[in-house]
């Protein structure tokens, strides 16, 4: 999320979250001076950006309902509130930075020239984590699964045959593979500047 899209997001975490729990009584830690509660602020609303309006109205509840100190009025951790929100509303796969570095990095070039980093990019999105051994076997089954499902379609619409839902899958899968190549792509831009 870069430029206009940040700022309308930001603004609208500021709309929807921050200030009316602010006016509620939602307070700043006492260790915490107003410059690094002001970053705080800031740093959430460019993190929870691309968020909705209804994830963030819910997630605000779900804040005001965590609030910490004596009088439950203090703002939870940065922490507590990003895992909140991810459970209402996951980020888009390109906003992770696990999913950008990772297929930026030299593993993300063995998985293209693998053929399997779309199943790469979903592993990294459902589970967090860098894969080990058993993940990565189950990865490329997963993708020896799905270039298989690819002929097959392929095949089947050139005939008139495909059916409606195996169209879908492909397109979904074609989706995927083009924001991997995307993703990739960026590195090779911001090394070129």
């Amino acid at each position: 999320m870069e430029g206009e899209e940040l700022r309308q997001g930001k603004a609208r975490v500021r709309a929807i979250l921050i200030d009316p729990l602010e006016r509620r009584g939602m307070k700043r830690k006492r260790n915490v001076s107003q410059d690094d509660h002001a970053r705080f602020l800031d740093g959430l609303s460019a993190r929870l950006a691309y968020m909705a309006e209804d994830r963030l109205a819910a997630l605000a509840e779900v804040v005001e309902r965590m609030a910490t100190g004596k009088l439950q009025d203090i703002w939870p951790s940065e922490v507590t509130i990003i895992n909140n929100a991810r459970r209402l509303q996951a980020p888009p796969v390109s906003q992770s930075r696990l999913v950008r570095t990772y297929l930026q990095s030299a593993a993300g070039d063995a998985a293209e020239a693998g053929g399997y980093l779309v199943e790469l990019m979903a592993y990294l999105k459902r589970v967090g984590n860098v894969p080990g051994q058993y993940a990565m076997d189950t990865i490329r089954k997963e993708a020896d699964d799905n270039a298989r499902m690819i002929e097959r379609v392929t095949i089947e619409r050139k005939q008139g045959r495909a059916s409606p839902q195996d169209l879908r899958l492909m397109q979904d899968y074609m989706a995927a593979l083009q924001l991997c190549l995307d993703i990739r792509a960026a590195k090779v831009k911001g090394e070129a500047a």
